[in-house]
């Protein structure tokens, strides 16, 4: 081999360790910096979704571990087949009998909340990969500070509006694998579908023959505000909300009215979303004298997977589509709810509703636990 062969492999030689240290190092500080991102996890993809306050959030693809400290967005996740995936959730989402038989885990979930107060200790020991919030938890400066401190991204899951909650649908629609993700595609489908149906007989219904409702929500008084679903899917329904000029005075765009405005406005019909304020308002004498009691009109909205029609519950929809049929059947002959809860509840979520069991939901008893006290429920 002559020296000039030989100072050519040399440098060859040269050129292919300092590729190989180079790569060495490459690969150890990658795999360094993904250690430390993911404190001891392996690398996840990410993506960067907006929350429902606008906020662009860095989160995991595929979330493997959700904590939902909102109703709403552990009841959808439930609902949409991503139970294996959610590691906890409020205690009034547990209770829901539907609800655990679509996720027989359901029972079993821990709630690290309570009080509107969050024990950071117990959520950061769930390792969730994503927090769930509503917007009143992000509001309170000690609340957010701790989830701040904890490190973990979180998103705010609020509406105030049917669209806002469709909206909120499709934000935890991001945050799911691809199987679960279609599920949760077929509600918000079914739930945009009956909005336009609603809509559409709604239209129909002239001025003269619109139905003056009263909504009770949790306790005797408590009320639609101008800014709450409620009264945007009860007025949807071409029904007259007797409450929805009013401006909140409570959580979530409520009001809380008294006895006598109530009996001021003095409603058709009154619902309810729980059987107890029911009892409450045809038992109690003082209520006697209002129009809808003597008419023998104070009605329990339906109760399935979840309290239809409660500002925290999925399943606006079947609120809307029960209120329409109940209060209009001329101008929604056409739609058979009986027909539609089943085929949703079977297709979608793989509960079967035989008869009994929809005799069950319209009378909105045994499908969820009570709280006891005048006219009053377990909120949620």
């Amino acid at each position: 081999m002559n020296d000039d062969t030989r100072k050519l492999l040399q440098r060859l030689l040269i050129v292919v360790m300092v590729l190989a240290l180079a790569t060495a190092a490459g690969i150890y500080a990658w795999s360094s910096g993904a250690f430390s991102a993911t404190h001891g996890k392996t690398a996840v993809d990410t993506q960067v979704v907006a929350d429902s306050l606008g906020r662009q959030v860095e989160v995991p693809r595929d979330c493997q571990r959700i904590a939902a400290l909102d109703s709403f967005a552990g009841e959808a996740l439930i609902m949409a087949g991503a139970g294996p995936l959610v590691v906890t959730v409020p205690n009034g989402v547990s209770s829901d009998v539907i609800l655990q038989e679509i996720y027989p885990g359901l029972a079993d979930l821990p709630s690290p909340k309570s009080s509107g107060a969050v024990n950071i200790e117990a959520l950061g020991a769930l390792e969730p990969d994503v927090v769930l919030i509503r917007s009143s938890l992000y509001y309170s400066a000690d609340e957010v500070a701790k989830l701040d401190k904890l490190g973990i991204p979180y998103l705010v899951v609020d509406y105030q509006s049917v669209e806002g909650q469709i909206d909120a649908l499709r934000l935890l629609q991001q945050l799911l694998p691809a199987e679960q993700a279609q599920r949760m595609g077929l509600i918000i489908a079914t739930y945009e579908d009956a909005v336009a149906r609603v809509e559409d007989r709604a239209a129909r219904i002239p001025v003269d023959e619109r139905v003056r409702v009263y909504h009770s929500i949790n306790q005797a008084v408590l009320t639609d505000g101008s800014t709450s679903i409620g009264a945007d899917w009860v007025t949807r329904t071409g029904a007259i909300d007797v409450s929805a000029g009013e401006s909140a005075t409570a959580d979530r765009g409520d009001y809380q009215a008294t006895l006598e405005q109530v009996f001021l406005w003095d409603p058709d019909v009154v619902i309810c979303n729980e059987s107890n304020t029911v009892d409450y308002l045809l038992s109690d004498s003082k209520w006697e004298g209002l129009r809808a009691v003597r008419d023998g009109q104070v009605l329990n909205i339906p109760v399935g997977a979840t309290r239809w029609g409660q500002r925290g519950s999925t399943e606006t929809w079947f609120a809307m589509l029960w209120l329409g049929t109940t209060i209009y059947p001329e101008y929604y002959a056409d739609i058979d709810l009986q027909a539609e809860v089943t085929r949703f509840y079977g297709d979608v979520l793989g509960v079967q509703v035989d008869d009994e069991l929809y005799a069950r939901m319209l009378a909105g008893e045994d499908l969820r636990k009570h709280a006891t006290g005048e006219g009053a429920t377990n909120p949620r």
